[in-house]
């Protein structure tokens, strides 16, 4: 008796799985067939994608050989092709040294607007901090002081790695306006982090020299009040009665 049970039971859930599918079969088949075609279409991307990258990598090595034979001029057109044809880190390094190669070859106006592109660019936060370092290296000779912080503020936050070439840049153009104040600070933020390369340290050293004989002296700055009303007193006892009870 149980056996006849079990089988007038599985005769049903036959029977319903035979009218499930005749109902929903299609749509079954369709879905499983739109899993297989998006699956094969992310595999046939990423291996589209890594042949791309492998591809521009290759690109990228031999405009590299290219240009170290050419001319700085020659080399910023290699890279400035390179960099129209390729997509994101790779048309930013392209930028990156199409600028380098201006710059050798003493475009400043060219090679600043190439080193804007990438700062605009999709690419990495640390190849666009390189960017906007180099960029404002360009500036800090005839840019203000204001305007130098302003472009180099993005950079000031205590995770960028370009943070101390970012000090360093705004105590040269202080130093240019005569902030000497701000010279000495900057210098000493360099200073004071231990991950910054001895070379940086060493110059930032070397701007608190150059800022030293123009900050006051430890004790002067409490010592100028206190001497300007001793002054004051003495010119008022010159004077004589009179005068103390006019300054009164």
């Amino acid at each position: 008796m149980t056996d006849l049970f079990r089988e007038v039971e599985e005769d049903l859930r036959r029977e319903q799985f035979s009218k499930l599918w005749d109902k929903y079969g299609l749509y079954l088949i369709g879905f499983a067939a739109g899993i297989v075609l998006i699956a094969a279409a992310f595999i046939g991307w990423r291996a589209w994608s890594n042949a791309q990258k492998v591809e521009l990598s290759a690109q990228f090595d031999e405009v590299v050989r290219q240009a170290e034979r050419a001319q700085p001029q020659e080399a910023a057109a290699l890279f400035g092709s390179l960099a129209a044809e390729a997509s994101g880190g790779y048309e930013t390094l392209a930028r990156l040294r199409e600028a380098d190669a201006l710059l050798d070859a003493g475009d400043r106006a060219a090679a600043l607007a190439a080193y804007e592109r990438a700062i605009q660019s999709s690419a990495p936060a640390i190849v666009r901090g390189m960017a906007r370092i180099k960029a404002a290296f360009i500036l800090v000779d005839e840019a203000s002081y204001d305007d130098m912080k302003a472009r180099l503020q993005p950079l000031l936050t205590g995770s960028s790695p370009w943070r101390g070439n970012a000090l360093e840049l705004l105590a040269l153009s202080a130093a240019k306006e005569g902030v000497w104040q701000d010279v000495n600070t900057n210098a000493q933020a360099i200073i004071d982090n231990p991950s910054v390369p001895a070379g940086l340290r060493d110059r930032a050293h070397i701007l608190q020299a150059l800022a030293a004989p123009h900050l006051p002296r430890a004790g002067e700055e409490e010592a100028a009040p206190a001497a300007a009303g001793t002054v004051a007193e003495e010119a008022v006892d010159e004077q004589g009665p009179d005068a103390q009870e006019e300054t009164e």
